[in-house]
């Protein structure tokens, strides 16, 4: 049985939800999962950004992949 308590971590932050979308792309067409945390950020605080957030297993590949 597959355990889903992997811890996630942040692999960058993009100014805006279009960018961070690109980028989540480029890692999906390569088989990296990952997850875009703005919900609660936009708006509140606008220079905050949009979060890319990928397991940490996946950090090394998802870098050069990214390569921002």
């Amino acid at each position: 049985m597959h355990a889903h308590n992997e811890k996630t971590i942040t692999l960058h932050v993009f100014s805006t939800p279009i960018e961070a979308q690109i980028a989540q792309e480029k890692l999906r067409e390569s088989g990296i999962d990952s997850f875009l945390n703005d919900e609660n950020v936009l708006g509140m605080d606008p220079v905050a950004g949009v979060e890319l957030k990928i397991f940490e297993k996946d950090k090394a590949a998802a870098e050069k992949i990214i390569s921002v």
